[in-house]
């Protein structure tokens, strides 16, 4: 019977999953193409690289001043939310209980956002800009106000901004599934506003861009992360980065990933992201110690304050920043890749 279960039963029952549990609208658009992209940089890399590269620009020179509306409106309904009743409600009704602690939240979501990321631009960032800092910045490469250019900018592009693009459609997702009963998908949320719109094809629609998006989005941070590891590879051993340690990288990545995806959220991406956050908060204490401890403070310190103080108009690109070659380079890619 078990073999018989294996020759003729388990080909449909496959199939009837994959009939099932997949939405055709959404799901074979976006594969389809994603797919014609891959294929297209495979056989015409050059010409690819081009096409890719004219869309990227076009849209940061059309839209920048839309990602960074969107940014800054993100940042102000986080805090409306916090500071209003909507703050007090809890995910999944009145009796609902955390499943993790706060500290094992916090881990994950540093390890799934921001992650490699601020691991390589966290350095790599402010070296840029110390060595060339834009002209609307009235700083000399390699000077004191340089430096506090470059720090203030860091905390622009990888502390409470990125983290309100993510919470906005995270909280609107969690409550409009957990608490009110919609569907577990990007169209769940949205109808709550456009009401049937959002539903049947126009839902399959939003969830299909949404799912587009997610997979490019990924597909380029995972792309420059492998890039990162392969480029301090071949710093410091004898391995060549080429394709084929870009390959092994990887697999080596949507292994580890797959196999902490299985284990599930309460194993093993509870504990690897506890273990990467700790390293990291080592290797963070490490060089606060080891380097000149005042020097890091003070720096810091005078980079968090005119953070503070050029929020808004660097949030919105106001003044000489309007329209410069650097903003779309920088703080409005930053955003629209934190939105993807």
């Amino acid at each position: 019977m078990r073999a018989a279960l294996f020759h003729d039963g388990w080909s449909p029952f496959i199939l009837n999953i994959l009939r099932d549990r997949t939405r055709p609208l959404v799901f074979w658009p976006p594969a389809a193409l994603l797919l014609s992209a891959l294929v297209f940089s495979v056989v015409d890399y050059a010409g690819f690289h081009a096409a890719v590269s004219g869309a990227n620009s076009w849209l940061l020179s059309r839209f920048d001043w839309l990602y960074s509306l969107a940014s800054f409106g993100a940042v102000i309904l986080v805090t409306w939310v916090a500071m209003s009743p909507i703050g007090s409600v809890r995910i999944g009704g009145p009796t609902a209980k955390p499943i993790l602690s706060r500290w094992n939240w916090f881990a994950i979501t540093l390890c799934t956002t921001v992650a490699i990321g601020i691991l390589f631009w966290g350095a790599a960032e402010p070296m840029f800009h110390v060595s060339g800092p834009p002209a609307f910045s009235g700083a000399e490469p390699g000077s004191d106000e340089a430096a506090r250019f470059a720090i203030s900018t860091l905390f622009m592009h990888w502390t409470i901004t990125p983290y309100a693009l993510y919470s906005v459609p995270a909280l609107a997702f969690a409550l409009a599934h957990f608490n009110l009963g919609r569907p577990y998908s990007l169209s769940g949320p949205l109808s709550l506003i456009f009401g049937k719109a959002a539903t049947g094809r126009g839902g399959a629609l939003i969830d299909a861009v949404g799912l587009y998006a997610l997979v490019a989005g990924v597909a380029a941070s995972l792309g420059v992360g492998v890039m990162t590891l392969a480029g301090g590879l071949e710093q410091l051993t004898a391995l060549n980065d080429g394709p084929w340690l870009r390959l092994s990288i990887t697999l080596a990545i949507v292994g580890v990933f797959v196999a902490s995806s299985i284990t599930g959220i309460q194993r093993g991406i509870k504990y690897l992201s506890d273990i990467n956050v700790k390293f990291f908060f080592v290797l963070a204490l490490f060089l606060l110690i080891a380097g000149p401890t005042g020097a890091i403070l003070s720096l810091g310190a005078a980079g968090l304050v005119d953070y503070v103080v050029n929020f808004v108009p660097v949030s919105l690109a106001l003044g000489e920043r309007a329209g410069s070659q650097w903003m779309r380079d920088w703080t409005v890619f930053y955003f629209a890749n934190w939105l993807a």
